[in-house]
């Protein structure tokens, strides 16, 4: 008997493909609406803006003699703070072809991935300009810069409570009422949160409850004179203390040149554990090596390293891998911490087909701008690690 079945009529059955493609995760851009001074006045066009600040005069505390004129003095200098304006943007050329031949529309993927762009550079470049400053506290009891922090060094209320005081001290100006606009990493929120006690984050209250909560995208509630917008945003890099080394493993060298790599077979630890940004040693590895990319296929994991060998690597060397700690900056931040000039606003760009055959159709975006820290007195950052940065 034979049976009709999918073997029998292969040609019919074929794979079917969704066409709605999705698009990758994304956070929300919310780090330059931090940046609340703009120029006012501005003279002129320039590729760069100065802001002026009036210093004041020293409190006159002596008594005044009955028939002595005051004695005049000389107002003190502007201050000034220059940010440079800097073309900004990306963009993509869409033949034709693809046009014709995708199985999903791809022109508004196009236009919605190059709008997500701009926001998101333009975010991330203000995030560069707001992670420094003058005032800087480290967490934890032993971390006295940024290389000591550990896993173990956490944000606690007390940093918090500590940094609202000496903003205040310092006359910054609350962003909300009274309160301080703290940027804070999920990770780091989760410490801070978890800390136990009648000290710890207590009785915190939504914005919304206030008729505030469209103001600040991602606010998680209001404490120690502070209220905290939760975001992946905030800086973080592995700069830290240096934690414990990873089990070592025999490794095939699969280059031995600038930049070598590295292919391990042997050592699921590693392949699991290890990320950018660690260290890694061993003969023939330049002292200080980090891992500059890693890649897994199958059973082989290529570490990429950041600086050339400094000598001849065997083929069975053993190296080691110590995890770097990851620290994060959370930012708190009064009026006037951050500072921005616009000569032209981002905007998507739809460019002009200029090719003999129209096949090819730019699109991208651009702007004209610029950050830079406005009044260090109303910006303070702690560095910190995190408990869960690992897992």
């Amino acid at each position: 008997m034979a049976y009709t079945d999918t073997t029998a009529v292969a040609g019919l059955i074929k794979t079917a493909y969704d066409r709605y493609v999705e698009f990758a995760l994304r956070s929300q851009p919310m780090i330059r609406s931090v940046a609340d001074k703009r120029p006012a006045q501005q003279a002129m066009p320039g590729s760069t803006v100065v802001f002026s600040l009036y210093n004041d005069l020293a409190a006159a505390t002596s008594t005044l003699g009955e028939t002595t004129d005051v004695t005049a003095v000389a107002l003190p200098d502007v201050s000034t703070v220059s940010v440079t304006l800097e073309e900004k943007g990306n963009g993509a050329l869409v033949t034709r072809k693809l046009q014709l031949f995708s199985l999903s529309d791809v022109d508004p993927a196009v236009a919605d991935i190059i709008a997500y762009n701009m926001a998101d550079s333009i975010d991330q470049i203000a995030m560069s300009a707001l992670n420094g400053g003058t005032y800087v506290q480290y967490a934890g009891a032993t971390a006295t810069s940024t290389a000591t922090v550990t896993a173990a060094a956490a944000v606690d209320s007390a940093d918090i409570r500590k940094i609202v005081a000496k903003l205040r001290s310092r006359k910054a100006v609350p962003r909300e009422g009274n309160l301080y606009w703290t940027g804070i990493h999920p990770e780091v929120s989760h410490d801070l949160r978890a800390e136990t006690g009648n000290v710890g984050w207590r009785d915190v209250h939504s914005l919304t409850d206030s008729g505030q909560g469209n103001l600040w995208a991602g606010t998680i509630g209001t404490y120690e004179g502070a209220f905290f917008v939760e975001t992946n945003r905030m800086f973080s890099a592995k700069s830290g203390a240096d934690q414990t080394a990873l089990a070592t493993t025999a490794v095939t060298v699969a280059g031995t040149s600038a930049g070598f790599t590295l292919g391990v077979a042997s050592s699921s630890v590693i392949a699991s554990r290890a990320e950018v940004g660690d260290k890694i040693s061993g003969t023939g590895i330049a002292s200080g090596a980090k891992i500059s990319a890693i890649a897994t296929s199958g059973s082989t994991t290529t570490i990429t390293v950041n600086t050339a060998h400094s000598a001849a690597v065997t083929v069975s060397t053993v190296v080691t891998v110590t995890p770097v700690t990851r620290v994060f900056s959370t930012i708190v931040a009064g009026k006037q911490a951050l500072a921005e000039a616009v000569a032209v606003e981002p905007n998507v760009v739809i460019g002009p087909v200029t090719d003999s055959l129209m096949r090819f159709r730019p699109i991208g975006w651009y702007g004209v701008l610029g950050f830079a820290r406005y009044r260090e007195e109303s910006l303070y950052r702690i560095e910190s690690g995190s408990s869960i940065a690992a897992l």
